[in-house]
């Protein structure tokens, strides 16, 4: 997810209204804190810290978080806009303003991110992607890849609502022999959205399905809001869980 909460242009701008809405997020879930705390132990495990390379770093929020703990950091992020921010917040990076597959590192690195980035990519593209992120990672390194867990109330409201939800596991069957890429192990992490009234759930919802082709009307979401996300204190409640991939 994307970290910069300021919201640009008028308040009609719909960048604006995608920043105020994440905001909202933000300020409503324990995900961001779990997920980088998540992190933090993974970096601490690593055997090195010479190089971080974040793929898709968006505005570099997590880029500035990760960036102190290694002696160089390199990001990928093709959108201009994102990346001039991400410019701004970790100014010692080499930024490449490519996309992943067209994108060419200088070095490998100890450790490869690539935070809900995917979901941007047709899911027959997946393989090629990881592909490229594991042959960034030095060999004692680590590639990790972040996505919505399938089993998290999140992707439940999105299938609901006819988003594509695909499966790495699935996505990764029948690859060629001597291009595989490996799923070594997956950590789960717990995350909630929790809401004091139904206003801010809907908007917060909202936000989740906004990339839909045919996006759900606010009442559509505030029947499912009630239905699905409603807690006994009269707030709302609903999981949106992260799983961490290690790929080879």
């Amino acid at each position: 997810m994307r970290d910069d909460p300021s919201a640009p242009g008028t308040p009609n701008d719909p960048d604006a209204r995608y920043e105020r809405a994440f905001a909202t997020f933000l300020a409503h879930t324990d995900q961001k804190r779990k997920a980088r705390a998540h992190l933090d132990r993974v970096v601490a495990g690593l055997p090195h810290r010479r190089v971080l390379l974040d793929a898709g770093a968006g505005d570099g929020g997590t880029t500035a978080h990760l960036s102190g703990q290694f002696a160089r950091t390199i990001a990928i992020e093709p959108n201009p806009r994102l990346r001039a921010r991400l410019n701004r917040r970790v100014p010692e990076a080499l930024v490449l303003g490519r996309t992943i597959l067209d994108a060419r590192p200088p070095e490998e690195a100890d450790l490869v991110l690539c935070a809900h980035v995917l979901y941007h990519v047709p899911a027959d593209q997946w393989p090629s992607h990881l592909r490229r992120l594991a042959s960034w990672t030095t060999s004692e390194g680590t590639c990790l890849v972040v996505l919505q867990n399938q089993d998290s109330d999140s992707m439940r409201m999105l299938r609901h609502f006819g988003g594509a939800t695909p499966d790495l596991v699935s996505t990764l069957e029948g690859q060629p022999t001597g291009t595989r890429v490996d799923i070594v192990s997956v950590d789960t992490v717990e995350a909630h959205v929790r809401t004091p009234d139904l206003g801010t759930v809907v908007e917060v919802a909202s936000f989740m399905l906004a990339h839909l082709s045919a996006a759900p009307a606010p009442e559509q979401v505030e029947q499912y809001a009630r239905a699905h996300f409603a807690t006994v204190d009269g707030g709302y409640e609903f999981s949106c869980t992260q799983d961490f991939v290690r790929i080879r």
